[in-house]
């Protein structure tokens, strides 16, 4: 699932660039976290949203959004090696993966997914990051949240046992991923 592909590109979305007017995922919320939240978000440094845009076109297909924080080893069912004390580790939270509708079963999400990895990967090098943490929103009612639950589990997070609505996917595992992807470039 690497992230080049010529028909695509993901950039870090630009408010006054991008074209988010008509973007439907088919879920509310993402919609409007994109077209009213997004912008101010990232420029008051609370998060980063990356888009995938046709080449040469500004229309959203999709996007993604991630943003740093740190977990309690207690959510846990075991403490990681090496876990300091105060049980406090550093993780990336992955906010949102949306797709819009006509674009879904295209394989965009994937793209958007291993583009978070690769992401991952950067800042566990400069900064240390554990994993990626992600809330699987509920929207649409239990069969949705399995179908967007099972999605995830796809590429290997599993649940926490607190909290069936959060997922965590270890950052040795997200290396595998993006090592085991061939051709892979952050954009």
């Amino acid at each position: 699932m690497p992230t080049e592909h010529p028909a695509y590109r993901i950039e870090l979305f630009d408010p006054v660039r991008h074209d988010r007017a008509h973007f439907d995922c088919g879920v509310g919320r993402l919609d409007n976290y994109l077209k009213l939240s997004a912008r101010k978000q990232q420029k008051d440094d609370m998060t980063r949203v990356y888009v995938v845009v046709e080449e040469g076109s500004a229309r959203i297909l999709g996007y993604h959004a991630i943003n740093l924080g740190m977990m309690n080893v207690d959510e846990l069912e075991r403490r990681p090696r090496g876990a300091p004390d105060h049980g406090e580790i550093p993780v990336l939270f992955l906010g949102q993966v949306a797709v819009d509708k006509e674009q879904q079963g295209r394989g965009l999400g994937g793209i958007l997914m291993h583009h978070v990895f690769e992401k991952a990967c950067v800042i566990a090098d400069m900064a240390g990051c554990h994993a990626i943490i992600l809330d699987v929103i509920s929207d649409g009612g239990e069969t949705e949240f399995a179908r967007r639950k099972s999605w995830y589990e796809s590429f290997g997070f599993t649940t926490f046992a607190s909290n069936p609505g959060r997922m965590f996917l270890a950052m040795k595992q997200v290396r595998a991923a993006v090592q085991a992807s061939p051709g892979s470039a952050i954009a």
